[in-house]
Order: structure tokens, then C-alpha cells, then sequence
């Protein structure tokens, strides 16, 4: 998508938990924007994780991956990282290939004879050490 893409991922994102795995994101868009205008899919070592078994965790919160519609109050500010959660066990020390990708709806911007609002999607590909 743009400029902002390479922080979307830090080398430290993907971190080994009590219950599975995280993996820390950060927003490519230089507005907040609330929860309810994003979506998400995740592949780790070219499996897709079902988009039932994310959790979104932002600002001390979690949501599953359906209540992402209803959450126009909860917002994801750009200098903070949110996180997907997955019940999913990673070795700590091992290196994945992770594939995140991350759709943005821009609702102030609207576009085409519909109206629609703007996507900003982007597709980080990169091989991340689990900490």
C-alpha cells in the first residue's frame, strides 16, 4: 500500500503465549481508524488460520474475529500495536514464515459510483523469530 508497511511488523511481533501465539501489529494509516473498519487473514508457514480462531486484542480488550463489525468504539491509535491472538502453539527460537494481510476501510473516503469506502489493504510477507 504505502510508505507505512514496513512497520506494520517489527522484528519482535510474533511472541509464543500461555495459550498459543501473538502476533503484534501495527496500523499503516496515519488517522486512527476503530476496529470495525478492519480485517485481517494470517498464514504462518503457508497455513491459513481459520478467521475463527483470531482474537483481536487492543487497548487492554479482546474481541473474537466476528464482533469486528459491531466495535466502532474501540479504536486502534497509530502509535499503538494490537495484537492477533491464536490458540495455536509456536516453539519459541523458531523462525515462521508469516503472511498478514491487512484491509483497512476508510469510511471518510468514499469512492466509486456506490460510494464505497476506500480500502488500504497490505500484504507483509516476512520470516519472524518466535520470542
Amino acid at each position: 500500500m504505502g510508505p507505512l508497511d514496513k512497520y506494520i511488523l517489527r522484528e519482535d511481533a510474533l511472541e509464543a503465549t500461555e495459550n498459543g501465539f501473538q502476533l503484534k501489529f501495527q496500523s499503516h494509516w496515519y488517522r486512527a481508524l476503530p476496529l470495525s473498519c478492519m480485517d485481517f487473514s494470517l498464514k504462518i508457514n503457508g497455513q491459513e488460520i481459520d478467521k475463527s480462531q483470531l482474537n483481536i486484542k487492543v487497548n487492554g480488550n479482546e474481541y473474537t474475529y466476528e464482533q469486528l463489525p459491531e466495535l466502532d468504539k474501540e479504536w486502534l491509535f497509530i502509535l499503538d500495536r494490537g495484537a492477533l491472538a491464536v490458540a495455536q502453539p509456536l516453539e519459541k527460537g523458531e523462525t515462521y514464515q508469516v503472511e498478514f494481510k491487512y484491509d483497512l476501510y476508510i469510511p471518510y473516503i468514499l469512492v466509486g459510483p456506490q460510494g464505497n469506502p476506500l480500502m488500504a489493504s497490505s500484504l507483509v510477507q516476512k520470516n519472524l523469530v518466535c520470542q
